[in-house]
């Protein structure tokens, strides 16, 4: 005679791996865009990247598994895009001049130009739902990702201020990501209230 069996599997939220991955991503792209290291760097930071994809992804299938289609859906295509992709142009930039390719790197300014264009479009999710951190992260990826479509397609004067905007995303996603971990295990930690009611 078979039984019914009821089990109650819980899932924790990896989104503090996913902000953490965000912080490192963005600070590489905010120290690569104003000049602070070299093209040099650019292999390393192909590595960085690529060890970025993993949290990502882990913290969007959790946020999935938990009902949260806005962060799960942004945590695949950061890991996707803002990691893997980024991990495996870093190294094609880093090799192109060594080996001579004749590359048109302007296409890459429509995979940032939708990317942009979604977050943008989005954002409003987390300033209703999301700490004020997170909020003010994302509108400082927003900038960065904008910024980034329109230098791939020449409008180099605009390298810093994606840079800088880079720079806001990472320093309050490290904000989320420790908040997180510490609320994870019961402790309180400033992140802010939601923007927007």
């Amino acid at each position: 005679m078979a039984e019914d069996v009821n089990v109650n599997v819980k899932i924790a939220d990896a989104g503090p791996a996913g902000w953490l991955a965000y912080s490192i991503a963005t600070w590489m792209a905010w120290a690569f865009l104003v000049g602070y290291v070299k093209p040099s760097a650019l292999l390393f930071m192909a590595a960085l990247s690529l060890a970025c994809a993993i949290p990502y992804l882990i913290a969007g299938i959790t946020q999935l598994k938990l009902g949260n289609v806005a962060g799960g859906v942004t945590w695949t295509y950061f890991g996707s895009f803002f990691a893997f992709a980024s991990a495996l142009n870093y190294a094609i930039t880093y090799f192109a001049p060594i080996y001579k390719w004749d590359l048109d790197a302007r296409i890459l300014g429509y995979e940032w130009a939708i990317l942009g264009i979604v977050l943008i479009l989005t954002t409003p999710i987390f300033a209703k739902y999301s700490p004020s951190a997170a909020t003010i992260s994302v509108i400082g990826a927003d900038v960065g990702i904008a910024c980034l479509a329109l230098v791939y397609w020449g409008v180099g004067s605009l390298a810093a201020l994606s840079g800088w905007g880079f720079f806001v995303a990472g320093f309050f996603g490290i904000v989320m990501a420790a908040g997180g971990i510490l609320e994870g295990a019961g402790m309180k930690f400033p992140m802010g209230k939601p923007l927007l009611k």
